[in-house]
């Protein structure tokens, strides 16, 4: 049975999503295919996990006090509250909106036509979005296979489990975190509030090391400080398990524990869709794409993720949904849309640890190394915003590049409420204001906004230290005459 759309989408990502609404909007027909394999069991958690560890820490706090189990328990709340936001994408309200969502298993064939087959039926349209995102990746470490470890796919089987939902199985207590993706900082850090024992261990000289030094080393201090035990500059040569533990083998020394979650970046989920077949371009890192988002077959797009380094730096949810409108609006109209991966700096991206980092635009490493004169960092300590003060959340700092002229390039903020606070900097920056125009505008006080509006202050702190010398200077001309 052969059924004709305007645009096919396949992938059970947020992009894929949020390609299927645009599309809707623009009154196509749309099909949203959602793949379902064992590589897809727990994929669509990974899009609320952020919110993952934000509920697990309230669930603890919580807990405190209560006769259940202090580390199940926050588990279950957290993936219950994640549950909820995923009926808010579920394919029952997409349906509602008139998306056609089949799930399962499907391959492109291009006999008699280019098509989607799927659960015995053809899909033809007049184009087709790829959106599947990445998978985590499968670590080459001896032993590790026979081992077992954890990925963040594989995370929420931790609860999933009959044994578990019936509180006869504990999350494991002793944790080794391999890698340097920032996933692996991020659980590190809650696992040991919650009173694991975590060992993170790094091959690079800092835990995240595409964040700057100073950054890098607060956040660093700060997992310290709440027990965690890290391992910089360390491989770890093999992977062995006895009768009641798993070991870590780190040059002459053995770690004993009982989890090992591996925290390496993700590959492109480019299987078993048949892509070759159609012509379709890819390579390990992920598919081939032009500047409209097209692959190398004309009626085929693809976004997101499974682009792999196309997109550069970490994923962003932001860029990807992004992503997917241009390549909704490219696969449906005849004119098309270029699309500028130099903007990607103006989309802010988070790690959610405690404190939380967040950044946009130019970071402060790039700042130094380049060779512009031009160019100005402003700081300012979290310990002088009022609101900090009054909720003792006072570790921290904002960085803030612009030019001579007060153009604002880039911005990295630590402390209490930083993802909140770098949407003021990435507004400014896609509306090009200047950094004396965030010091016009009114903020409640006390508050986290006006730490903003302290950090912009700055910038008049150093128009007054450049004009000194010269007021120095009229000044001595005055007396002499």
């Amino acid at each position: 049975m052969a059924l004709e759309y305007d645009l096919v989408i396949i992938g059970a990502t947020a992009a894929a999503r949020a390609a299927a609404i645009e599309a809707v909007n623009l009154q196509a027909r749309v099909a949203l295919i959602l793949p379902q394999s064992a590589s897809w069991q727990a994929h669509p958690q990974r899009n609320f996990y952020p919110y993952a560890l934000a509920q697990i820490a309230t669930a603890s706090r919580l807990n405190q006090g209560q006769q259940q189990s202090p580390t199940s328990y926050p588990w279950k709340y957290a993936y219950a509250a994640i549950d909820r936001l995923e009926q808010q994408a579920s394919p029952a309200l997409l349906a509602a909106m008139g998306i056609d969502t089949i799930v399962g298993i499907g391959e492109f064939c291009r006999r008699p036509h280019l098509a989607f087959n799927i659960n015995q039926r053809y899909l033809r349209a007049h184009a087709y979005l790829i959106a599947t995102g990445s998978v985590s990746h499968y670590p080459m470490i001896p032993g590790i296979q026979e081992t077992g470890y954890l990925t963040l796919d594989r995370l929420p089987s931790l609860i999933d489990s009959p044994a578990a939902r019936l509180c006869q199985q504990e999350i494991p207590f002793r944790w080794a975190i391999i890698g340097t993706e920032s996933v692996g900082v991020e659980l590190a850090q809650t696992l040991a509030k919650l009173g694991h024992q975590v060992t993170l261990i790094v091959e690079t000289e800092q835990i995240l090391p595409y964040e700057n030094l100073d950054v890098s080393n607060l956040i660093q201090a700060q997992l310290e400080a709440d027990g965690v035990i890290i391992y910089l500059e360390t491989i770890v040569t093999k992977v062995t398990q006895d009768d009641s533990s798993k070991l870590v083998k780190i040059g002459a020394e053995s770690i004993e524990v009982d989890e090992i979650f591996i925290a390496l970046p993700d590959r492109p989920l480019l299987e078993p869709f048949n892509l070759i077949g159609v012509g379709v371009d890819y390579t390990e890192k992920g598919i081939s794409i032009d500047n409209k988002l097209r692959t190398s077959h004309r009626q085929i797009y693809a976004c997101g993720s499974v682009c792999g380094n196309v997109l550069g730096g970490y994923n962003s949810q932001s860029l990807t949904q992004y992503e997917a409108k241009i390549a909704v609006k490219n696969a449906l109209s005849w004119r098309k849309t270029k699309i500028d991966y130099t903007s990607y700096n103006n989309f802010p991206w988070a790690v959610y640890t405690d404190p939380p980092l967040a950044r946009v635009g130019m970071t402060i490493d790039t700042a130094a190394n380049s060779n512009r004169r031009d160019l100005i960092v402003l700081h300012k300590y979290l310990k002088t915003c009022p609101q900090a003060i009054l909720a003792n959340k006072t570790s921290g700092f904002c960085q803030i590049v612009v030019t001579r002229t007060g153009k604002i390039l880039g911005a990295e903020i630590i402390g209490q409420n930083a993802p909140e606070l770098i949407q003021i900097l990435a507004v400014a920056i896609q509306q090009k204001l200047k950094i004396a125009d965030l010091t016009t505008f009114p903020c409640l006080s006390p508050s986290y906004t006006e730490f903003i509006y302290q950090a912009a202050q700055e910038w008049h702190t150093y128009h007054r230290n450049q004009q000194q010398p010269q007021s120095n200077f009229l000044n001595r001309l005055r007396w002499w005459k």
